[in-house]
C-alpha cells in the first residue's frame, strides 16, 4: 500500500464519505460527473475546505506518515488540475519547470524537466506563451508540469486527457506508464472514460454519490461497461 485516505465532508449538495487504500502503480477514480472524484483529489492535495481528512503514506522506519497536517506544497505531490491553469507570464519551458525552480531541495540535475518536455512532445513549443497554445497543447503542458515535479511521491491527474484527441492520447499513454513505473511514482487519475481505464490496465475505484462502491481490477469493476462499449462499437 502506497497511500491511504479517509475523507468526510459536504461539498455543496454532495456528502463525501470515502475510505481508500491505494496499492496499484496506477489507480483510476471512475464515475459520473458530480460523484466526488475531483473532490477526492482535492482532499489529497489539502485544498478541500471544510472536510475532515486523513491522508498518509508509509514511513521509512515503519508506521505511517500523516500528510493531512502538512501544507499542500509539502506533501510530495505532482498535480495536474482539470482546468490546466498555466502561469500566463511564463513560457512553456518555464511552466513545466516551475516546481523544479522553486523546490527547496531539487535533484542536482534538471533533466526531469527536459524528459517531461520530450514525453509530452513539447520541445518545439518551449518558447511559446500559454496564449499562443491550443487547448490540447495547454493540456500537455499541464501534464508535463506535474510529471516534472521533483521528488514527487504521488502524481494526481484530473481528467488528464481532456482536450486531447484519442489518437494522441493512445500514443502518449505507454510512455506515461513507463515513466511512472520506472521511477516508482504511483498515479491517481480521474476519468469517466471506460476506454481510458481499460488502456491503462489500472486498478479502478468506482464512485457513486460521494462514496466508493467498488474497487479492484479494471476488467472486473468495469466489466459491464466494457461489454456495452464493445456492443456499441459492433
Amino acid at each position: 500500500m502506497h497511500h491511504r485516505l479517509a475523507v468526510r465532508g459536504d461539498v455543496g449538495a454532495l456528502r463525501l464519505d470515502v475510505a481508500l487504500e491505494m496499492n496499484a502503480a496506477w489507480t483510476v477514480l471512475f464515475g459520473a460527473s458530480g460523484c466526488g472524484k475531483t473532490s477526492v483529489l482535492r482532499a489529497m492535495g489539502g485544498v478541500l475546505p471544510g472536510a475532515v481528512v486523513s491522508f498518509a503514506r508509509p514511513g521509512l522506519g515503519g508506521g505511517w506518515v500523516e500528510l493531512g497536517g502538512k501544507a499542500p506544497d509539502c506533501r510530495g505531490l505532482g498535480y495536474a488540475p482539470q482546468s490546466g491553469a498555466l502561469f500566463p507570464h511564463l513560457s512553456v519551458r518555464e511552466n513545466v519547470g516551475f516546481a523544479y525552480s522553486v523546490c527547496a531541495d531539487p535533484p542536482q540535475e534538471a533533466t526531469i524537466v527536459d524528459e517531461a518536455l520530450s514525453l509530452f512532445r513539447l520541445h518545439a513549443l518551449c518558447e511559446r506563451m500559454p496564449r499562443e497554445l491550443s487547448g490540447g497543447e495547454r493540456q500537455r503542458v499541464n501534464l508535463a508540469r506535474a510529471f516534472a515535479t521533483p521528488n514527487a511521491c504521488l502524481l494526481m491527474l484530473d481528467e488528464p486527457f481532456a482536450g486531447l484527441d484519442r489518437g494522441l492520447r493512445d500514443e502518449l499513454l505507454p510512455g506515461m506508464v513507463e515513466w511512472v513505473r520506472g521511477r516508482g511514482v504511483p498515479v491517481v487519475s480521474v476519468t469517466h472514460d471506460v476506454d481510458e481505464a481499460m488502456l491503462l490496465g489500472a486498478e479502478v475505484v468506482r464512485m457513486e454519490s460521494g462514496k466508493v462502491v467498488a474497487q479492484g481490477a479494471v476488467g472486473v469493476v468495469l466489466a459491464e461497461e466494457r461489454v456495452r462499449m464493445l456492443r456499441n462499437l459492433g
